[in-house]
């Protein structure tokens, strides 16, 4: 072989290996908040310590799904990006030089910092990392409740774990930094089970003690330009994290104490709705399988409407298609003695999937209530507005009211009227409030 030859061999050989690197850090790279995976540090962090102690931090938002489902991707997000800003800006005003920051996994939601030294250039120890963990424990604390970046109150959890790594001749480096970051993430375990038992404590608290707020949102008539009935929402104490409702129902999920809040929750919507307007409909939410397991006749409802004053016949039982039933036919014995009282039936949040048009066909409910991810942006979708129109259609045949909701702006409003939706509820018209909140707009 020619030098020549040698030559453009040696440089498409490099070509390659440049190629295939360039696309290993695209893979590893989280576009998100900017950060790599820790895999890709390994390397540097390595050729950095040659037999001194590395320190690891693990930074964990173990609520982050249950925010996520409450306020959508686009706030996670933000939150991250903004974690990752912070953790920078920190680390590079006051943490030991050569700190390095990573992310347990791309598109994850575990921040690992990597220690290499200690104050005054001396080797990091595991008090080090203890003070530095509180030192940013605190930080966290205080900046998650006033970034612009924070998602809304109540401020997110957030668990802290350290680990040291000591090097060691006869282990791989790479096993030693995964073991390293494993133990630390058993910290950050260990930690968030102690929120998640403070939790369950918080909750069996508010059942003994009745302590849920109600609030009421307006179902509006977008015919007549009023208010048809408002639906009651839920929440739990403010300032704790289970204002939130999807937490609230999601530690009772955990510790099997669904049915025991579901009843509460409809008693209590029941007597905060005293002085209700005969003339309007009162939504409320109930899950499936109460119906299966106990009855809605059980439970205080009775007391709860004698309290109040509201009749029966005021009353909208809305039953959740995201939870699926499960035994139609026991379904359908409960569902008949709610009738007989003369309570209506609505399924809520058809179009997420599992079984809308079997709940449809076999409960025959009074009200059919659109899911938000068939109305968001629906003036932006053709396919949207003809599901809308099918589900119109169906509900024609059984004599049902279609209700759309989370309509936020015009021009979703405009566009499920102009398919024929004469029911809607979103924060273009109110927000929740307690009751009874006015219009904003009225369609």
């Amino acid at each position: 072989m020619t030098s020549t030859a040698r030559l453009a061999s040696g440089s498409e050989t490099f070509r390659r290996a440049r190629a295939g690197l360039m696309r290993l850090k695209s893979a590893l790279f989280d576009p998100v908040t900017g950060l790599y995976s820790y895999h890709l540090r390994v390397d540097e962090l390595r050729a950095r310590l040659e037999g001194t102690p590395l320190g690891v931090i693990v930074v964990d938002f173990p609520s982050l799904g249950e925010i996520e489902s409450a306020h959508g991707w686009e706030v996670t997000d933000r939150l991250l990006s903004g974690v990752a800003s912070l953790l920078g800006a920190l680390v590079t005003r006051e943490w030991p030089p050569g700190t390095l920051i990573a992310l347990e996994g791309v598109y994850g939601s575990s921040f690992v910092l990597f220690v290499q030294e200690g104050p005054e250039g001396r080797d990091v120890g595991t008090q080090d990392l203890a003070g530095q963990v509180a030192s940013l424990s605190a930080h966290l604390e205080r900046r998650l409740r006033a970034a612009a970046w924070a998602p809304p109150p109540p401020p997110v959890d957030f668990s802290l774990g350290y680990a040291l790594v000591r090097s060691a001749q006869s282990a791989r480096f790479e096993r030693l930094v995964h073991q390293g970051i494993c133990d630390a993430r058993g910290m950050v375990l260990r930690e968030a089970d102690q929120v998640q038992s403070d939790r369950a404590e918080a909750l069996r608290a508010i059942l003994a003690g009745g302590r849920l707020t109600t609030l009421y949102q307006p179902i509006v008539d977008l015919e007549q330009h009023s208010i048809m009935g408002y639906e009651a929402l839920t929440r739990g104490p403010e300032d704790t994290s289970l204002s939130v409702p999807e937490v609230l129902f999601s530690v009772s999920g955990r510790i099997r104490l669904s049915l025991e809040l579901d009843a509460l929750c409809l008693c209590q919507a029941v007597r905060n709705a005293r002085g209700f307007d005969p003339t309007k409909k009162l939504f409320l939410n109930s899950l499936s399988e109460r119906l299966e397991n106990q009855g809605l006749a059980r439970g205080g409802l009775s007391e709860a409407l004698e309290e109040s004053g509201i009749e029966p016949r005021n009353l909208v039982l809305e039953i959740s298609e995201r939870t699926g039933i499960t035994d139609f036919e026991s379904f359908g014995r409960d569902l008949e003695s709610i009738r007989k009282r003369g309570i209506l039936i609505a399924i809520d949040d058809v179009g997420t999937g599992y079984s809308s048009l079997q709940a449809i066909s076999e409960v025959q409910p009074d009200f059919i209530k659109v899911d938000i991810s068939l109305v968001k942006n629906i003036h932006q979708s053709l396919i949207k507005q003809e599901l809308v129109r099918s589900l119109l259609r169906v509900a024609a045949r059984i004599g049902a009211k279609v209700v759309a909701e989370g309509i936020e702006t015009e021009e979703e409003c405009r566009t499920v009227r102009s398919c024929g939706v004469r029911y809607g509820q979103g924060y273009y018209f109110a927000r929740p409030a307690p009751p009874f909140a006015a219009l904003q707009r009225q369609g």
